[in-house]
């Protein structure tokens, strides 16, 4: 089964939304993919009646829409709901997360366009005055005999050494590109273990990971499936790496009688509160209602985190902007201050 990458995220988003009302108004699955189809584009129409066709002939939904390149994460969490019987508001959830994603993503398009062209500018002002204002005032002050300022030397030199920045940003950039492809050889979890340690992004990294797996245990749980029936379908083909892993992992510590919540004390990928929401859980017999609660808690924790990030960064990039301006000024204006005081 072979579709073409045609589809945009928010055409993905809005029909798995459109899917989980109509199955939420009670209309079977087949028919809920042809409801919407006459408001989409033609070639998401033509997909469309592909996937029909292909669930007609057997194909369960998630493997469909994992041929249509829908992400990882969420193929996997319409094959847990498959399986729990919980599909529709995983459809609707699903598209959701996929429309908050693409609204994070166009938030930081906005957020770095502005200062990409102060820098376009800003480089294309230091190129400007390194190549033909500096060289005139340089031949002035050979002639006074005066010292140029310390500012003036650092941006001549710059001027005079672009070539050799540019091959050291190359050469950095293929050192990079070699650190990325040897990161993405290792094994999943040494990898996770290395990223969750980092100072900002392992804050995001534990909790999306801890996110991830309290949603779908949770969910699996709350459609009425015990502890070991949830981590056995974790494990099965349709779920993620991630989580295949880590159910496997936890099937051997229950097959070795180690309580749940000990296997999620030791990883650093795991935020330390996700221990004590299943103590609770278990405590009170709704471990999968806690563990989906928390799981919403971690998502808005993330969004709010999102939002600090991007008002701390938008200043202290501004901030660095107009530094360099600043910069370029006085290296023009410094000279000028020296000749005076020579007169």
């Amino acid at each position: 089964m072979f579709f073409q990458r045609s589809w945009t995220k928010k055409d993905q988003a809005q029909l798995l939304i459109d899917i989980g009302r109509c199955l939420s108004d009670g209309y079977p699955l087949i028919t809920a993919l042809s409801l919407p189809e006459n408001r989409k584009r033609p070639k998401v129409q033509e997909d469309m009646e592909r996937m029909r066709q292909s669930m007609i002939a057997g194909s369960p939904l998630h493997e469909v829409l994992h041929a249509l390149h829908f992400p990882g994460e969420i193929a996997s969490s319409i094959y847990f709901a498959e399986t729990g019987g919980n599909l529709s508001a995983a459809l609707i959830e699903s598209g959701t997360m996929i429309l908050r994603r693409e609204q994070y993503k166009e938030t930081m398009r906005r957020f770095m366009r502005y200062p990409l062209f102060l820098i376009w500018v800003l480089c294309t002002i230091m190129f400007v005055i390194g190549r033909f204002l500096l060289p005139s005032f340089i031949q002035l002050y050979r002639s006074l005999s005066l010292e140029l300022p310390l500012i003036t030397k650092a941006l001549l030199y710059l001027s005079e050494h672009v070539a050799e920045a540019a091959v050291i940003a190359v050469v950095i950039g293929f050192a990079l590109a070699l650190c990325v492809i040897y990161y993405r050889k290792l094994p999943l979890l040494p990898r996770l273990r290395f990223t969750s340690r980092l100072p900002i992004i392992g804050r995001y990294i534990r909790l999306y990971h801890t996110h991830l797996f309290a949603f779908h245990l949770g969910s699996l749980l709350s459609s009425g499936l015990n502890i070991k029936q949830s981590i056995h379908i974790l494990t099965e083909k349709g779920t993620s790496p991630f989580l295949k892993s880590e159910a496997e992992r936890m099937e051997q510590n229950l097959l070795n009688g180690l309580p749940l919540d000990s296997f999620v004390l030791g990883p650093v990928y795991y935020l330390p509160e996700l221990a004590e929401a299943i103590h609770q859980g278990q405590r009170h017999s709704l471990l999968g209602k806690v563990l989906c609660q928390f799981s919403m808690q971690l998502m808005k924790r993330m969004e709010q985190q999102s939002k600090w990030l991007i008002s701390m960064c938008q200043p202290l990039m501004l901030i660095l902007v107009g530094g360099f301006v600043l910069m370029l000024f006085l290296s023009i204006l410094l000279p000028i201050f020296h000749m005076i005081n020579a007169l």
